[in-house]
């Protein structure tokens, strides 16, 4: 999970709008919050991935969902409001359910930093120092599901370490620069599952270590590797 910044409201979603969006759900029951802008607008601000997981939405039969912060049950009022709306693979919208959060507060990734809540190691989350908020987030979203979210994220791991290996073989020919970029950008937040990827590569790597020295000690760590790792720094969690 990553810090969101929420993006400006479609247009379309005007105050009259979000009033008639509200009392037609109230009436019927339909879910007026899917209506292809505030999709779209949504996807937009998460890279089209969930804002909880960072599973890639819409891809391998991971179909979007739109989540409630507040939810419907209890809030139906918010039920179009701008910021209330998340983006949300099924796994966690499930698990989340009809979760009130005023009373069991979770990490709200439009609000509050996950880094200050939960850490990453070995692919699983844990909750800094045993913080209530950071244990709910992980309990009542299932962020350490095997096959939804620890298996894939164990398979790109895999993948890196093994391409990794292939760069520091001759990390300064042209290709493994290339690749070494490219992984550190797969790495970042457009990209599934960035915050987990992100610490492994800066924190648990082993390999990672020895590039980054070989090309600072000759003269090859340039500006560009330096703002990808800026940047990977800036979404890892704390060791």
């Amino acid at each position: 999970m990553i810090k969101i910044s929420l993006i400006d409201k479609p247009a379309e979603l005007s105050a009259e709008k979000e009033a008639e969006l509200v009392n037609i759900y109230k009436e019927t029951g339909k879910s007026v919050w899917r209506e292809s802008y505030i999709v779209d607008s949504l996807l937009k601000m998460t890279n089209n991935k969930c804002a909880y997981s960072e599973q890639k939405l819409n891809e391998c039969s991971s179909y979007m969902e739109i989540d409630h912060f507040r939810c419907k049950k209890n809030y139906p009022d918010d039920v179009a409001k701008w910021g209330n709306l998340l983006p949300s693979c099924k796994k966690c919208n499930v698990t989340k359910g009809e979760l009130d959060v005023e009373k069991i507060p979770i990490v709200n990734p439009l609000c509050d930093n996950p880094k200050d809540y939960l850490y990453i190691k070995g692919l699983r989350y844990y909750a800094i120092e045993d913080n209530p908020k950071g244990k709910n987030t992980i309990k009542k979203l299932g962020l350490n599901d095997e096959s939804h979210f620890i298996n894939p994220k164990g398979n790109l791991i895999e993948d890196i370490e093994d391409k990794l290996k292939l760069v520091l073989q001759n990390p300064k020919t042209d290709m493994s620069m290339r690749i070494f970029k490219k992984i550190l950008n797969h790495c970042g937040p457009k990209y599934g599952f960035s915050a987990t990827l992100s610490t492994y590569i800066l924190y648990e790597s082993k390999t990672y270590p020895q590039i980054e020295m070989y090309l600072k000690n000759n003269n090859l760590w340039d500006e560009e590797l330096e703002s990808l790792k800026t940047i990977l720094t800036k979404i890892a969690m704390p060791k």
